[in-house]
């Protein structure tokens, strides 16, 4: 099949393929109407210059982009899919550390400040050891009180990204006194 670049009266080009019929540019006007005062093109509908199957290059005049160019983000907004702060891994963890280091003990005020640290200093090894997550600090915070039938109110407050951010606190009854502990994972933007 022969193709053949064709200019209309207007300018615009138009390509007549052989075997298919041509596309006329221009709508209907008053000198196209037949006696009846029908046009032969209905006005409305818009005429489509060239082939469906002629590239986009054909149709625009300007220069296209260039495609074989890659672009790397070259600043993380965010951390990467599936390495978030593993919050069930840590609860996992916690809880075994708390049993191991609490199990069996007695609240005594001379030794609640070592049984704190433990707890702390072995959660804090175990989330060097096991949770290493790109760009993330870590933060423990470890709470021991006696338990003697008086209240105890425990909060924390935090300015963060809720999309990157995480945190998890657990409490264990040992009976003579309650541990919490709290773990917050931050995001470094």
């Amino acid at each position: 099949m022969s193709s053949i670049n064709k200019k209309s009266q207007k300018g615009s080009t138009f390509r007549v393929t052989a075997g298919e019929k041509s596309r006329s540019t221009h709508r209907g006007s008053a000198g196209d109407k037949k006696a009846d005062g029908s046009s032969s093109e209905p006005s409305t509908m818009p005429v489509s210059v060239l082939n469906e199957s002629d590239s986009d290059s054909e149709r625009h005049s300007e220069a296209q982009p260039a495609t074989d160019v890659t672009i790397y983000n070259a600043y993380d907004m965010g951390p990467a899919f599936g390495c978030k702060f593993p919050v069930p891994f840590i609860r996992f963890m916690v809880e075994r550390v708390m049993s191991e280091k609490l199990k069996g003990k007695v609240y005594q005020m001379d030794t609640a400040a070592k049984l704190t640290r433990d707890v702390a200093d072995g959660v804090n090894l175990k989330m060097k050891g096991f949770c290493l997550q790109h760009r993330y600090k870590h933060v423990v915070n470890v709470c021991l009180y006696q338990q003697t039938g008086a209240g105890f109110f425990y909060g924390f407050r935090a300015v963060w990204d809720t999309l990157s951010d995480d945190y998890i606190s657990m409490s264990i009854d040992v009976g003579s006194f309650i541990c919490i502990v709290s773990v917050f994972g931050c995001y470094q933007y």
